[in-house]
């Protein structure tokens, strides 16, 4: 009896059109600046702000909380500086930043035209990296990944022009456990659909 009640639960919702959802389904792009917090030995290495491009899928759970998924990539960016590991050495590197994770988004306050929103979430995040190292005419290259969690919190807004169009700005602080990045900052500007 109840795999038949489960059953014919689950198949009266896959029936329900767009507008008879109690979920309000949601899709985004977003710009993304990003300013990176280097530890000290690596500070002058990688170039530390990157701009990047993101997508965005959530869904409106309650009329003042999201959860949101997002991936993005940022532009390859190169960085020079002299004598780092040893007198007389070029070190060239060049940078990519990878990211995906999953946002709450929080409503603090909501006068329909315009959102007050708060975020707490967890991102994934992947440097690719190149580095080549110029030392008496002699050229070393290697690749390898930065790769560590993120715990970010965020606080912005969101105008809403019409029902279905969101603009959201929002300040992100991520606090990392990657070897060399220990904290970002990223400001964020983007659209939102909803079905």
């Amino acid at each position: 009896m109840k795999k038949i009640f489960t059953f014919a639960t689950l198949l009266s919702l896959m029936t329900f059109n767009a507008n008879a959802l109690i979920l309000d389904p949601y899709v985004g792009l977003d710009y993304n600046y990003n300013k990176m917090n280097f530890g000290h030995q690596t500070e002058d290495l990688y170039a530390d702000n990157y701009n990047s491009a993101g997508v965005v899928a959530g869904v409106k759970l309650l009329s003042m909380l999201s959860v949101e998924g997002f991936y993005q990539r940022s532009a390859e960016k190169d960085n020079s500086v002299k004598s780092f590991f040893v007198d007389g050495d070029d070190v060239t590197t060049k940078m990519q930043l990878e990211a995906y994770g999953v946002d709450l988004v929080s409503d603090m306050l909501n006068l329909g035209l315009v959102e007050v929103l708060s975020s707490i979430g967890y991102g994934y995040y992947d440097a690719e990296v190149s580095r080549f190292v110029t030392v008496n005419g002699e050229t070393g290259h290697k690749n390898y990944n930065e790769e560590g969690n993120g715990l970010r919190f965020g606080l912005g807004a969101q105008i809403n022009p019409t029902p279905s169009i969101g603009i959201r700005a929002m300040f992100r602080y991520t606090i990392t456990d990657m070897d060399t990045v220990k904290n970002m900052k990223e400001f964020t500007v983007g659209l939102r659909y909803y079905f």
